[in-house]
């Protein structure tokens, strides 16, 4: 199965009070790969869990924490690298990782709420 993922948007900031515009950014970065996995609303509680990654390495990683006013610990792996922390989502927040080289990305991944049921959407692709 062939796999394309496209991000496409921009990304704009202005100054409320002068009206300037700060920012304005093209985000713009495909990935062609091969298997994907997709959860919406999936409730995470209080321990560590594991996302299945549907490769090894996965290059896309996108994950959202759904929940008004519950924390969402992520947890991965770097190919060649060690385990870490790499954000604590707030909620509403979001995590987004698109590497196109096929050697980067992620080997494991865990994610841990600060309470029960916390649904989160996410989509990873390899």
């Amino acid at each position: 199965m062939a796999l394309n993922v496209v991000l496409a948007g921009n990304l704009i900031v202005t100054d409320d009070a002068t009206g300037t515009l700060n920012l304005n950014k093209i985000l713009s970065a495909a990935f062609a790969g091969s298997l994907s996995t997709l959860g919406e609303a999936v409730s995470i509680g209080a321990s560590p869990t594991t996302l299945v990654l549907p490769k090894s390495p996965t290059q896309v990683v996108y994950i959202k924490n759904l929940h008004a006013t519950q924390t969402l610990t992520v947890t991965w792996t770097p190919n060649g690298g060690g385990s870490a922390v790499v954000q604590t989502l707030q909620p509403l927040g979001f995590l987004l990782l698109l590497n196109s080289n096929t050697t980067s990305g992620i080997t494991a991944l865990s994610v841990q709420a600060s309470g029960a049921a916390t649904p989160i959407d996410y989509f990873l692709a390899g």
